[in-house]
């Protein structure tokens, strides 16, 4: 897999909650009184694609991070922290501050 955040493999983890969330209305057990210990079956359904989102977002992480996410990361803070200081030092409207 690349060093690159949005990979196809790493957008396609991340998604698998998202489309579970999104089919919830279309789901049998959301128009139907079904109960999983007490509580209704779409609050538990919902309860576990939230649990799935912070698991598949931990997931592209590590394996972002695997893939040299980490030495990307620093490269762009160092770009961002050097351009910062040019413009700090610039003219005026290299600020951002042209009014």
């Amino acid at each position: 897999m690349s060093a690159t955040l949005a990979s196809p493999k790493r957008l396609a983890i991340a998604l698998t909650p998202v489309v579970g969330i999104v089919v919830t209305p279309f789901l049998p057990f959301v128009s139907t009184p079904t109960f999983v210990a007490g509580i209704p079956a779409a609050v538990v359904w919902m309860a576990a694609m939230v649990a799935a989102t912070v698991v598949a977002l931990q997931i592209v992480e590590r394996s972002y991070q695997r893939d040299g996410g980490a030495a990307l990361d620093a490269a762009e803070a160092a770009f961002d922290a050097e351009r910062l200081a040019q413009g700090a030092d610039g003219p005026e409207e290299t600020r951002g501050e042209g009014h």
